[in-house]
């Protein structure tokens, strides 16, 4: 592929336009071997240089869209600048992904992870200098990698159980209680994976948990809790697999169905769109990414209701 088909594509992806790149992205499929190093590339420059990845006025878009074609294609190339990104500060991370960083990235994180790779991912994890979503985003990568048959169900228990236990005595010995959005609420979102593979085995430690406070019950109660880790597996699979949450394969759909492509959803009117429509109005408050699903699973809102 010339330089100059290299560029048409990223012209065409480097920042937001309200109509859907599709021919761009189509053609960056069809030519996916000659631009997989632009893709990694350009990850690799959102550790050196997010600060212009972040610029609203810009809408910077070609990271998100390396980082889902490289998860497509489960290109293990993308792994490493994905789990240096995990690193930036919080901050950071949130003007750089945004949803994205609880949603999409987990997802590029499992589907590019190598051989060896889900010990890494254990360790940004447990790695209490990591900001709590880029940990969280861990978890969630190894829950699905467990789903998905790339991880042996029991020894991604064996760490939760772990991992778990070392969490919870910390917090005891410290005397800490689970705020949210900061790294006491880390053995909440621990909990949250081990209902997504049904970790019925530890199901009396997670009641403990729970007893001792160390559990958010603001998003998560002791009863749903018990529901969601009494599935068996193939319910697990079904149940988690359903929601959109396996590794991705049909990318056109899915970036075509991001909420920027569809801004009139949320209630945006459209100067151009003809009459004036009723003002939407929401039956319901906003729930929150990280707030409980109003559904009543147990789960919150971003990987439940908020998948589809």
């Amino acid at each position: 592929m010339s330089n100059t088909a290299w560029q048409d594509i990223e012209g065409a992806l480097r920042h937001y336009d309200d109509a859907f790149p599709q021919a761009a992205l189509e053609q960056a499929l069809a030519q996916y071997d000659a631009i997989a190093p632009h893709l990694v590339a350009e990850l690799e420059a959102c550790m050196t240089a997010p600060d212009m990845r972040c610029d609203d006025e810009s809408g910077w878009m070609l990271h998100l869209y390396a980082m889902h074609l490289l998860a497509a294609k489960r290109d293990e190339r993308g792994f490493a600048p994905l789990l240096g990104m995990a690193h930036l500060p919080g901050e950071t991370l949130e003007n750089l992904l945004g949803d994205h960083l609880t949603e999409g990235m987990p997802r590029a994180m499992a589907a590019t992870c190598p051989q060896g790779g889900d010990a890494q991912l254990m360790t940004l994890a447990e790695d209490r200098s990591a900001y709590l979503w880029s940990r969280s985003a861990a978890l969630r990568a190894l829950a699905l990698r467990a789903l998905e048959g790339d991880l042996p169900r029991a020894e991604l228990l064996a760490w939760l159980d772990e991992a778990g236990t070392r969490e919870a005595e910390r917090m005891v010995d410290d005397k800490l209680q689970p705020v949210p959005d900061t790294d006491t609420d880390y053995l909440s979102e621990l909990v949250i994976t081990l209902e997504e593979i049904g970790g019925n085995e530890l199901a009396a430690k997670v009641a403990e948990w729970f007893d001792d406070g160390l559990i958010d019950d603001n998003f998560s109660k002791p009863e749903d809790a018990a529901a969601r880790l009494a599935r068996d597996w193939a319910t697990c699979r079904a149940d988690e697999l359903a929601y959109g949450w396996g590794y991705p394969t049909d990318i056109l759909a899915e970036i075509g169905r991001w909420a920027c492509f569809h801004p009139d959803e949320d209630g945006d009117e459209d100067e151009d769109a003809g009459p004036p429509q009723q003002p939407f109005q929401r039956e319901e408050p906003k729930v929150g990414r990280n707030d409980p699903c109003p559904c009543g699973s147990g789960k919150k809102y971003k990987k439940c209701c908020g998948a589809a």
